[in-house]
Parts: structure tokens; sequence; C-alpha cells
């Protein structure tokens, strides 16, 4: 007879891994979307800079406007997502412990999903060659907030210094 438990922790595993593959996904496309209005917005200003038009008092403050707001946007979004990313991840890996301790085996991470966190735990940076690394430090989880503090500030630069 089949252990319930063992079911249970294995469905409770199937589904936490497909939901936060969906929730990663949906990250990363809110990511993109804010990420392409910046830059259109940043664009739109630069261009009309360079090609020496003139932009009106209303429009040098308004575009920047709204690209601080949608920065901030980012900003939060991206930070939130970052801690949500993180817990997602450790409930995943303690469900599988606790398959691993009732089936009395240490590697499944390698035989369901990728989120084994056994090298990054030990070392900051892993080297693989110049196309595969890993680095705690500058991570997928950390490049949005960092991009959108990096908009903010230039917002706020072109909000001070103007056209």
């Amino acid at each position: 007879m089949e252990d319930k438990e063992f079911t249970f922790l294995l469905e409770a595993y199937k589904t936490a891994v497909d939901y936060f593959d969906g929730y990663a996904t949906r990250v990363y496309n809110r990511f993109n979307i804010l990420l392409a209005i910046d830059v259109a917005l940043a664009g739109v200003y630069g261009s009309a800079l360079v090609e020496s038009k003139i932009i009106s008092s209303k429009g040098a403050l308004l575009i920047p406007l709204i690209g601080l707001i949608v920065s901030l946007l980012l900003y939060i979004q991206s930070a939130q997502d970052k801690y949500v990313v993180k817990r997602h991840i450790k409930r995943i890996n303690d469900i599988r412990k606790m398959i691993e301790s009732k089936v009395g085996r240490e590697d499944i991470p390698a035989l369901f999903s990728p989120l084994d966190e056994t090298d990054t735990g030990k070392r900051n940076f892993i080297f693989e060659g110049i196309t595969s690394w890993r680095s705690n430090r500058i991570s997928l989880t950390r490049v949005p907030p960092v991009t959108a503090i990096v908009f903010i500030v230039f917002w706020i630069i072109v909000m001070v210094v103007g056209p």
C-alpha cells in the first residue's frame, strides 16, 4: 500500500514547483513591460534632446515624472518579487527535504528541479567558464531592483538638471 504522507508530499512538491514556474514567468513579464516603458520614455526624452527639438516646460517635467513613477513601480514590484521568489525556493526545498527523509536519499533536486542551493549556499561565486557562472551578488532576482534604482537615479538627475 502506498504511503499517503509520501504521496501528499510529492504532490505538494510538484504543485509548488509548477506554481513557482508560473510565478517566475509572471515576474519577468511584469519586469519586461515596466522596463520597456522606462526605456521608451528615456528614448523619447533623449531623442528630443539630441535632435535639438524644444521640449515644452510641461514635457520637460512630465516625461521624467512619468519615468520616475514607472521606475518606482518597477522597484517596488522587483523588490517584493525577489522576496517572494526566495520564499518559494525555500518552501520547495523544505518539501524536498521532507521527501528525501521519507525516501532515504539526498539527491532529489537533481531528479526534479534546478532549485537546489547546495553550491550557492557554500560559495558566493561559481565559475564554470566565461558563459557559465553564478553569483549570489549578481543574480536574476537582484538585477530587476538594481535596474529600477538606476532608472530612479537617472530620472531624478534629469528632473534636477533639466533639458
